[in-house]
């Protein structure tokens, strides 16, 4: 009942903030847990009062200069065990491979026979097959029957049903050889020692995987799905580094971006990587952008996230996972396959170049102006897309398999006049016609008010005021676009530390998540299951297709199937069900119900959410986790 209740309370209270006035200041004892809820992940037990202690203007001032802080030291000792994370591209592609699975070696046909006998078994008549199987002994006749087609043979059942049988033994083979290689956990363990290491206590999976020797532990831990390994996260690294070694290295990314976001001093920074990678989206399941992202969070946004726009719209731009995943790589002039060696020969078509690239492709000039600066009315037209793109041929990517990097290709480029949003780019101007492009569109009015109207709508509120989003495009056109200037303009603005401000926001659920670990004071020594409930309602973490990246507004987070999923992850957190998530258990002893709400909302509970938990809990004697679990899962945990 309880849970149909903060349900019901959710949904029906949070539009209600949009009748609140931009003009009211908040009250002095609101603000310093208003910006902690807008700069940071969430509050932590403390940070309210040091941020009272060093006063709003100066904390804000540090949290936009993230180089004067010094890290956590339990953040930099984490993420010292993610050892992939500084890694280059061409060391993750070359370490950590998609698989390491290595099917068995077949002999190739001209291994086994000539090429004239190989010819007469695939074509020759009757007799010139017999002649040469005959010929062979037992085993090169049954390597050489897994080759030839079932119809060679439909002149002999005996021989049909020889080569058929031959494939299936060769298939079986492959079976057992992978088996041998990746032994399921059957083949490892007793069936009570099996039983014990997917389903006993953690103190019993520890006992046992403590009990197998080296070897045999990395076999274990290969044949357990990672999710079961959760709690144990060197185990299942190891499993995954046998196995799906390229699967470790973005585990490690999206561990280490949890760990960031709960434990770094420099929580403006982790708030505004998160904004800049969704406003910069890449699919992490789109060709060859998997091993890319950590290069392009590490790279591309991190460095640039208080920096100039214009410099943060050319690292993505020239970025190989931006390249692959707006299609820019394969974009190229038309005229290039009409042209010497690129040219189709008569008869014939040419592979290689021509097997991906048709010409121009208009994605990622369509994207650049629609999401990533002027906006869907910004003013431009079919035709400036089409120039844009050509303006872009020829960014791509030079040696994709082993060392994916940035190269100007001049042979893909279209070198004639094009004109952008009414400016000449003059013919032959190779690389930096799409240089000129960057520039027009960094320094264009409407670019100033689509990424100042994007990140007051991601610090202030869905609909934030015109006129704090004009202030802020002023700031962002006299500065050259300095997004630091931009942030600092409006936090200190009036609208920012407002009534129409406060609470206006509804987290995602990599807020939600992050902010329910962060207040509740849990230690994280695994961030898995963290990075999985994320995924679970509805975030997962580099995993959105579109170039819009996730939503930023409270309709997308208020379906009631998303509001149940964080309400059992709030009651599964306080419980204790989340390995490698510790939350105190006796943190909240002798505290009543209002004690704990106020404690973990750092303010009082709503007339709503008291009304909520006193049904609820009627006649009832809740555990206090119990009741910081339903505090979690209510309306004013779930706004910011």
């Amino acid at each position: 009942m309880t849970r149909l209740v903060i349900v019901t309370t959710i949904l029906t209270v949070v539009p209600a903030n949009a009748q609140n006035s931009f003009d009211i200041k908040l009250p002095a004892e609101q603000r310093s847990v208003h910006a902690l809820n807008r700069l940071t992940f969430g509050p932590r037990p403390g940070d309210v009062e040091a941020v009272r202690r060093i006063g709003i203007e100066k904390w804000i001032a540090i949290q936009l200069h993230p180089e004067s802080l010094p890290e956590d030291s339990v953040l930099e000792q984490r993420l010292r065990q993610l050892d992939t994370l500084g890694l280059d591209t061409a060391t993750i592609l070359k370490d950590y491979p998609v698989t390491t699975m290595r099917p068995m070696q077949r002999p190739q046909p001209t291994e086994i026979v000539t090429q004239e006998q190989f010819s007469a078994l695939l074509r020759g008549r009757e007799e010139d097959q017999l002649a040469v199987l005959n010929k062979l002994d037992a085993t090169k006749r049954r390597q050489i029957l897994t080759y030839l087609p079932p119809q060679n043979f439909a002149y002999s059942p005996e021989l049909k049903k020889e080569a058929e049988a031959a494939r299936m033994a060769e298939q079986e083979e492959r079976q057992q050889e992978l088996r041998k290689m990746n032994p399921p956990l059957q083949d490892l363990l007793s069936p009570e020692q099996a039983r014990m290491a997917t389903g006993g206590t953690p103190e019993q999976r520890q006992e046992l995987f403590a009990s197998l020797d080296p070897a045999k532990l990395q076999q274990v831990a290969s044949a357990m799905a990672p999710a079961s390994l959760a709690g144990f996260p060197e185990l299942r690294r190891q499993g995954m580094m046998k196995r799906f070694p390229q699967q470790l290295a973005f585990s490690d990314l999206k561990e280490g971006r949890i760990y960031r976001a709960v434990y770094s001093s420099r929580q403006l920074q982790e708030v505004l990587v998160d904004f800049w990678l969704n406003h910069f989206n890449v699919f992490e399941g789109k060709m060859n952008v998997r091993p890319l992202l950590p290069s392009f969070e590490r790279d591309a946004i991190r460095p640039h996230v208080l920096g100039r726009f214009k410099d943060l719209l050319l690292a993505t731009a020239r970025h190989p996972a931006m390249l692959y995943y707006l299609d820019n790589f394969e974009s190229t002039a038309p005229e290039i396959f009409s042209i010497g060696p690129f040219a189709d020969p008569v008869g014939f078509t040419v592979q290689g170049l021509s097997r991906r690239a048709h010409g121009i492709n208009e994605n990622y000039g369509r994207e650049l102006m629609e999401l990533h600066t002027l906006g869907v009315k910004g003013g431009y037209t079919q035709q400036d897309v089409i120039a844009v793109a050509r303006c872009f041929t020829g960014w791509t990517v030079r040696q994709p398999a082993s060392d994916p990097t940035f190269v100007f290709a001049a042979f893909m480029h279209d070198t004639g006049e094009k004109v952008v949003l009414g400016h000449k780019i003059a013919a032959g101007g190779g690389e930096q016609d799409g240089l000129q492009v960057i520039d027009i569109l960094a320094h264009h009015p409407a670019t100033a008010k689509l990424i100042s109207r994007e990140l007051a709508q991601r610090f202030v509120a869905d609909d934030p005021p015109p006129s704090l989003v004009d202030r802020m495009a002023q700031v962002f056109t006299k500065t050259d676009g300095d997004l630091r200037a931009v942030m600092a303009a409006m936090f200190a603005a009036p609208e920012f530390f407002s009534q129409g401000a406060r609470l206006a926001k509804v987290k995602s659920p990599l807020e939600m998540v992050v902010s329910s670990v962060r207040t509740s004071g849990a230690e994280v020594t695994d961030p898995w299951m963290l990075v999985q409930r994320i995924a679970d309602l509805g975030e997962p973490l580099y995993g959105k297709v579109e170039p819009t990246g996730y939503p930023n507004t409270a309709e997308a987070w208020l379906s009631t199937a998303n509001l149940l999923g964080r309400i059992s992850f709030a009651s599964e957190l306080m419980a204790g069900k989340l390995a490698g998530v510790k939350v105190d258990p006796v943190r909240f002893e002798g505290q009543n119900q209002l004690a704990i709400a106020r404690e973990l909302l750092e303010a009082e509970p709503s007339p709503a959410v008291r009304d909520a938990m006193e049904t609820g809990f009627e006649g009832k004697d809740p555990a206090p986790l119990s009741i910081a679990a339903v505090v979690m899962g209510s309306p004013d945990f779930q706004k910011r």
